[in-house]
């Protein structure tokens, strides 16, 4: 074995023992030996911080980062060695029926690990962590998909004809086909493979689209200022764990594998999301919760009220409402938190009241 593959499965335990992902893997393995079922497939969710293993090994924080497929492999060979020596799951039989999911609790601040689909060229292939921020647009009803079958040679005198030799679970940005199909070949006989349909593993399915946080500032109304763009949705993949665990209108940050699909002569992007992390709404105070449900009947009573008492602490309630609404049109506009989307509405005040030059400056503090 190379030295650096050595060192880096070294780690990948020490980390395991140090975070108690060690226990949480021990665990997982006697739920399955007590079932006393044999799996095609044995899943395993591990989380990983990058931070903390880039701190323990450079190479693996990198591959974990950016080569998470091999990653996934070394954390495999780990998990497997140690079912085998502590004797964790006794139908355990070769290293390719264990399934390892890195779920990455955070990814790097950086430009780079910010997924942009308006940025040109993207590499879709390089299938690494990307973190994106979407809007919840649309979502499907969960469905089954295969996370892993067992398919045997059919040429009854070769020695792959039984055991788990071929196993194919699934991976990021596949198609069900990809997984299973009728056209798998044995590597040492060239014969026909078949799926043992009895040992097919399925887990459940969400397709939710998304669109960019960006597009709400369509609904400000037509810009001068600002180029003419487009906004196109996208489409993620929440699998097991994560199915149902979006809810449409909301606002998510996560961390995702992109793909291509390629779809007869159209191909689309996708992403497969591995950690949702709701994002935080802005705190709207209880009375104002309660003046909007009282004025619920009428589309102007509330923002009228809202008028009439602004910035009461300048000029009376009841005066100048005209100008007290469009300077709130404006505060509403202005965003802190996202320069880009922000669309100030600019005002002109020409005046020889001292009154409602107090109020302006009151409103632009």
């Amino acid at each position: 074995m190379r030295p650096d593959l050595l060192k880096m499965k070294e780690v990948a335990l020490v980390y395991l023992d140090r975070t108690g992902g060690l226990q949480k893997f021990v665990d997982d393995c006697k739920r399955y030996n007590d079932s006393k079922q044999s799996y095609a497939v044995y899943r395993f969710i591990i989380s990983v911080n990058p931070s903390d293993i880039v701190e323990l090994d450079a190479v693996l924080g990198n591959h974990i980062l950016n080569k998470p497929m091999k990653a996934a492999q070394i954390f495999q060979s780990v998990c497997f060695i140690a079912i085998k020596t502590l004797s964790l799951i006794e139908q355990l039989q070769t290293e390719a029926q264990i399934n390892v999911v890195l779920k990455p609790t955070h990814l790097p601040p950086l430009p780079s690990y910010v997924l942009s689909l308006c940025e040109f060229p993207l590499d879709y292939m390089s299938q690494r962590f990307y973190m994106s921020e979407g809007i919840v647009i649309a979502m499907g009803t969960v469905t089954k998909y295969t996370q892993g079958a067992r398919f045997l040679c059919s040429e009854e005198t070769c020695p792959f004809s039984e055991g788990f030799n071929y196993i194919r679970v699934h991976i990021p940005g596949a198609t069900e086909s990809a997984t299973v199909r009728n056209d798998f070949m044995c590597n040492l006989c060239a014969s026909p493979l078949r799926e043992d349909m009895k040992f097919r593993v399925l887990g459940d399915k969400q397709v939710v689209e998304m669109m960019d946080a960006k597009a709400l500032s369509a609904f400000q109304g037509y810009s001068t200022n600002k180029p003419h763009f487009r906004i196109q949705s996208f489409t993620v993949f929440l699998r097991d764990e994560l199915s149902n665990k979006m809810k449409m209108g909301n606002q998510y940050k996560f961390i995702g594998i992109p793909a291509c699909i390629q779809n007869c002569s159209q191909a689309s992007v996708c992403i497969e999301v591995y950690s949702i992390q709701l994002c935080s709404t802005p705190y709207i105070n209880d009375n104002f919760k309660y003046l909007l449900s009282l004025t619920s009947s009428s589309c102007w009573r509330f923002t009228a009220i809202l008028a009439n008492i602004f910035a009461s602490q300048v000029v009376p309630p009841g005066t100048y409402n005209m100008l007290k609404l469009c300077i709130l049109l404006s505060l509403v506009q202005t965003c802190d938190r996202d320069s880009e989307t922000a669309d100030y509405l600019d005002l002109l005040i020409v005046t020889n009241d001292t009154l409602i030059c107090i109020l302006a400056f009151y409103s632009a503090k």
